[in-house]
């Protein structure tokens, strides 16, 4: 497991739900999106939210499994939204479960990009920590249940493997100390 950074179980869609973050998946749990979002060539992270999903989708193909689409400008400004909320608060996953539709949720905390490198380095070189976990020896839905062991251990792979998304919104966040926090929340 790498430090600091943990996923949010696939819940969002359940009845009853939490996505992770105690807050049930009604209407009241869920971050309003802006309106008005930048129009796709306004959008400064473009280049690595489109990165991010062609990584993530790298890993996918190496199960067979499908591509994830990546998500509505809208929804990923209701993720770039929830890592500011996150980056600022200093908590990962505050806003699991905040982006409607959107669920499980992994996050990369105030990583800092090293000289000679860029965003979609740090980002990739994320990515790459988090599907390392690997599978859960005993299964994913075990692992699922057992929120405090397993699933710390092998959350992110979970999320980035599960079958049942089709969707990812790939959120940044500059922080005021120059590093970026960066969050993919996936959905069905």
């Amino acid at each position: 497991m790498v430090p600091g950074i943990a996923g949010t179980p696939a819940l969002a869609g359940r009845p009853g739900g939490t996505a992770g973050t105690g807050m049930p998946m009604g209407a009241a749990g869920m971050m309003a999106v802006t309106a008005g979002a930048a129009a796709p060539g306004d959008d400064m992270f473009a280049a690595e939210r489109q990165a991010c999903v062609d990584h993530i989708n790298m890993y996918r193909a190496t199960m067979m499994l499908a591509p994830l689409k990546r998500a509505s400008p809208e929804l990923e400004k209701c993720s770039d939204d929830g890592a500011k909320m996150d980056g600022d608060s200093g908590q990962a996953h505050g806003s699991a479960g905040s982006c409607r539709g959107l669920g499980g949720q992994n996050t990369c905390p105030g990583y800092p990009v090293r000289a000679g490198g860029t965003i979609t380095t740090t980002l990739t070189g994320c990515l790459d920590q988090m599907w390392a976990e690997g599978e859960p020896p005993n299964g994913t839905q075990a692992c699922i249940a057992d929120r405090t062991g397993c699933f710390l251990m092998h959350g992110h792979w979970i999320n980035m493997s599960m079958a049942s998304y089709g969707t990812v919104a790939c959120g940044f966040y500059k922080m005021t100390n120059g590093r970026y926090w960066m969050n993919q929340n996936f959905g069905r």
